[in-house]
């Protein structure tokens, strides 16, 4: 099982930099958790605090947001085949979940939590460095789309106003 996890690691983007340097891997393994859920069991709910990082071994999830009025509607529906990683920032911060995540089918997650992370970076920084950055680039992305779609809303209030 645990060589199934490792190849399961190396799929995963924040791993890139690192999946090639076989001790590195390993060490990530020996923080990472095996987690089972059933269909319809939620994984993190928006709001909590967290700090755990998941990847879809097997099954899928579905990412639910809430709206302002209270109610609840998918995201999106993911599968394990497609490396799916949700969490990541909890690694990082101490903040509150973005969305609920629920798991969709039967499912297996690895789980890595954020004091073993910690650990890990104090102990082994060449380890931990290149994913923080990974995720740092996610954040950037982030930042960048929801920018751009602040500028499109934005733009389209000015041209409803002035039309």
């Amino acid at each position: 099982m645990k060589t199934e996890i490792l190849e399961k690691l190396k799929q995963i983007p924040i791993f890139d930099d690192i999946k090639k340097n076989d001790d590195y891997m390993h060490e990530l393994l020996v923080i990472s958790q095996l987690r089972n859920a059933t269909a319809g069991e939620s994984i993190i709910k928006e709001g909590d605090i967290g700090d755990e990082m998941f990847i879809v071994f097997s099954g899928g999830v579905e990412i639910r947001k809430r709206t302002r009025a209270g109610d609840d509607y998918t995201v999106v529906r993911l599968s394990a085949e497609q490396n799916v990683f949700f969490g990541e920032l909890a690694l990082i911060d101490d903040d509150k979940r973005s969305a609920t995540v629920m798991a969709s089918v039967d499912s297996t997650f690895i789980v890595i939590n954020k004091k073993d992370f910690l650990v890990l970076a104090k102990r082994q920084p060449q380890i931990c460095l290149p994913i923080t950055l990974a995720i740092s680039k996610i954040l950037s992305g982030r930042l960048r789309k929801t920018t751009q779609d602040m500028l499109t809303i934005f733009d389209a209030l000015v041209n409803e106003i002035q039309g």
